[in-house]
């Protein structure tokens, strides 16, 4: 009964102080944090988490990627309206984003619980995301044989497919607005006008601002694709592109293709 409650905890909270969800639903290694810590600048926006993660207020829920699994949504509710009204002490925060990753899977079961909701589908360019993947993940790289890396390259490429794929089903069958990692870095203010659009309320997040996203420096909204595609080596970008190269349904769909990327 203990873990039962460490894994799905139920603290209290207000019936009736709820705010807007905003879910930006995204694969992971996509710019979702930029995208969120941006949103946050505006003195009405909040995250649950520092990260924009509030999967992380429930253990059950954590990096699950089963879409199958049953969850204890009144579990979800409770860490989540809690979370949100301790934070929210001055009244202002009439909107949340929540951008954990794996909410692509269970984004039904969550809009139920919840009075107010949108959902924003948001893609990067796979190549950059298999780079940045890759290199957050293996620290023997070099200790690593040419086949052995590309086996790796190709899997994280193949992973950036399945998940698109829930995506691309997703805007086929809700008609979620789309925005990517690359048009929000070239005109943040296409998010903006996004969020506004789909939760009818005014926003004014800061462009301006410096923003700290994982290990980086803080910095300026930058477009970071053409770094992390350097890193790549010529057999390991080639391994990419062969994984990619059946699905161009799909990365069709979000507006990447092999050219990009030669």
């Amino acid at each position: 009964m203990l873990e039962e409650q460490n894994q799905w905890p139920r603290p209290p909270y207000d019936e009736n102080d709820e705010p807007h969800f905003v879910f930006i639903l995204t694969p992971p290694y996509t710019g979702s944090t930029a995208m969120a810590s941006y949103l946050a600048t505006s003195p009405n926006v909040g995250m649950l988490r520092k990260n924009g993660e509030g999967q992380a207020l429930v253990p059950g829920m954590l990096r699950d990627w089963n879409g199958h699994k049953k969850m204890d949504l009144d579990s979800i509710k409770a860490a989540w309206l809690h979370q949100y009204q301790q934070i929210n002490s001055n009244r202002q925060i009439e909107i949340i984003v929540e951008k954990s990753p794996p909410n692509m899977v269970r984004i039904d079961s969550i809009l139920s619980i919840f009075k107010n909701t949108s959902c924003i589908v948001s893609n990067r360019d796979p190549v950059a995301f298999c780079s940045s993947s890759y290199f957050r993940h293996n620290n023997n790289i070099d200790a690593l044989s040419v086949i052995q890396r590309q086996t790796i390259v190709s899997t994280i490429a193949l992973r950036w497919v399945q998940r698109s794929s829930l995506l691309m089903n997703l805007v086929d069958s809700c008609g979620y607005p789309r925005i990517s990692y690359e048009k929000f870095c070239e005109e943040p203010n296409q998010l903006k006008h996004a969020v506004e659009k789909s939760s009818g309320k005014t926003i004014l997040p800061n462009s301006n601002t410096y923003l700290k996203i994982k290990d980086y420096q803080p910095s300026l909204i930058i477009n970071r694709n053409e770094d992390q595609i350097s890193r790549l080596s010529e057999f390991e970008l080639e391994a990419i592109i062969n994984a990619l190269e059946p699905h161009q349904d799909v990365t069709n769909f979000f507006g990447y293709s092999p050219k990009d990327w030669q």
